[in-house]
């Protein structure tokens, strides 16, 4: 019989394992090769049992040498420290800690660890964007939500009482199931109580072209930025039972999905738009889109109005969730994986969410004829009495309405902007207004009739004395008066206001509205 030796044997054993995927070998392979090499069966067994012949074998691992200079942690620290390669090797060579040459110290600084090799050059960044992680796929709709917000490339015109443009802001709160998305631009710096208007406009039932989105989250997934942190986010997340999930430091791509809108965004709006100041430079080098060195000589008309970003804004956005297919979701457009779902959704009333994301301005407003002036608008309520000062709770998002709290903290009701009263806002006002012209007409009558009536009771007394009598009548008239002065009067009837006929609802009047209030 034939006598191989190891250096053979090991290429038999190389061989059949190959031809089993790592694995033990077929039995027809094992006589193939028993047949060619000229031995048994069994000796082709015994030689894949050897582990000796398959320890051979064994790959070695990335980073890992089995003899020679190896980078440890001390070699590391000293890395870190010197902030160069080589002057580290010559202070672990003049230590006496290692012996080989600087290639041979390069070549094993290559073959360490790459997370703490940039961890000892670059840190905690270094380390972080050069690991492994986990990544986790939300199982259903409004399970997590991502949100973040950026200062966009492009400048736009605040209101035609500003001077200068602006840098637009927008906040976006992304499904990280389906990835549909939820923009609201800002036109200053974004806080907490932004973030959280944002999250409960997410929140709230709405009909989206046909779909009935939002939902209360399990998470909401964003970075340790301050603004995600504020009085109104934590206690507003606290009541409403959210669970927030700040990102780690310098690990964006844990917040993925809400970079990748933010990136669309600028991507197909703002570098596309008048005003984009990430498209492109002149001969001079300033921006194509925007000529001019001061923003306050700029002019109006080549760059977009408020309400034009808005617009723009939300028809980009609608064209991301509507016609844009997406890969990772099977070529299907982000709504309609969102609308094909059948978890049930967890959908918040409006004036819950209100209520707990609600951020209380610094100060007391006093009740003016005009209503309350806050941030140059003026709000009324047929609640706010004249000269009273009351506490102003709102969201950044809705500013047609703020809700009104006594100093004690006590709710008082919701005051709208005056020029955008809603209909029974307005007759609830109106009613209101109507009821205290009547209060005050009722006191009118009651006062003139009481002293018309104490009027006529002294005048028939005097009348009924004698001339002669007068000096004698003077004091008797006094404690009379003051007799009827402190005399209890009798309650007056109520004056009744005229009743005025009903008319459909489609045209009711607020004096409708106040005839049902009387009934």
């Amino acid at each position: 019989m034939t006598t191989y030796d190891i250096t053979a044997r090991q290429a038999v054993v190389a061989s059949l394992l190959r031809l089993g995927g790592g694995q033990s070998p077929s039995s027809a392979h094992v006589n193939r090769v028993a047949a060619l090499y000229g031995v048994t069966q069994r000796t082709i067994y015994r030689w894949l049992r050897d582990p000796i012949l398959r320890e051979a074998l064994a790959p070695v691992p990335v980073g890992i040498r089995r003899r020679g200079f190896k980078i440890t942690t001390m070699h590391l620290t000293v890395i870190a420290d010197e902030q160069n390669a080589r002057s580290a090797w010559r202070r672990l060579r003049d230590a006496g800690e290692v012996e080989c040459s600087y290639a041979t110290f390069m070549r094993a600084l290559d073959n360490c660890d790459p997370g703490l090799r940039e961890a000892a050059i670059h840190g905690f960044k270094g380390l972080v964007n050069n690991r492994l992680y986990l990544k986790h796929t939300p199982p259903h709709r409004n399970h997590t939500f991502h949100l973040d917000h950026t200062i966009l490339d492009v400048f736009v015109w605040p209101s035609h009482r500003e001077k200068s443009p602006i840098r637009a802001q927008v906040t976006v709160v992304v499904d990280g199931y389906s990835g549909l998305i939820h923009a609201v631009p800002w036109k200053t710096d974004v806080n907490g109580d932004m973030v959280a208007a944002a999250l409960v406009e997410a929140a709230t039932e709405r009909d989206y072209y046909g779909v009935k989105v939002g939902g209360v989250p399990e998470q909401v997934v964003l970075d340790n930025a301050a603004a995600h942190f504020g009085p109104a986010m934590r206690a507003g997340a606290q009541n409403l039972g959210w669970l927030l999930s700040p990102t780690h430091p310098y690990s964006s791509w844990q917040n993925g999905k809400a970079e990748r809108a933010i990136g669309l965004l600028n991507q197909r709006l703002a570098n596309r738009a008048p005003g984009a100041t990430d498209a492109g430079t002149t001969r001079k080098n300033m921006r194509r889109h925007i000529p001019v060195t001061q923003m306050d000589r700029l002019d109006p008309n080549t760059v977009w109005s408020w309400k034009a970003f808005t617009l723009a804004l939300r028809e980009v956005v609608d064209d991301l969730n509507r016609n844009v297919p997406v890969e990772r979701l099977g070529n299907q457009t982000r709504l309609a994986v969102y609308a094909k779902d059948p978890t049930e959704r967890h959908p918040i009333d409006a004036s819950i969410a209100v209520q707990s994301m609600l951020h209380t301005a610094e100060r007391t407003y006093q009740a003016t004829k005009n209503g309350i002036q806050y941030d140059n608008r003026q709000y009324v309520s047929a609640d706010v009495q004249f000269g009273r000062r009351y506490l102003v709770r709102y969201l950044p998002t809705l500013r047609d309405s703020i809700h009104l709290y006594t100093a004690n903290g006590q709710y008082v009701g919701e005051a709208f902007e005056a020029g955008s009263l809603p209909p029974k806002a307005r007759a609830k006002f109106m009613a209101a207004r109507a009821q205290q012209e009547r209060a005050a007409t009722a006191i009118e009558h009651g006062v003139v009739a009481a002293r018309r009536h104490f009027a006529d009771a002294v005048n028939a007394q005097v009348a009924s004395t004698d001339d002669d009598g007068a000096d004698e009548v003077g004091p008797s008239l006094t404690a009379e008066i003051n007799a009827r002065a402190t005399q209890p009067r009798p309650r007056l009837p109520r004056v009744p206001a005229r009743p005025t006929p009903k008319t459909d609802p489609a045209t009711e009047s607020w004096l409708a509205a106040l005839d049902d209030e009387d009934a």
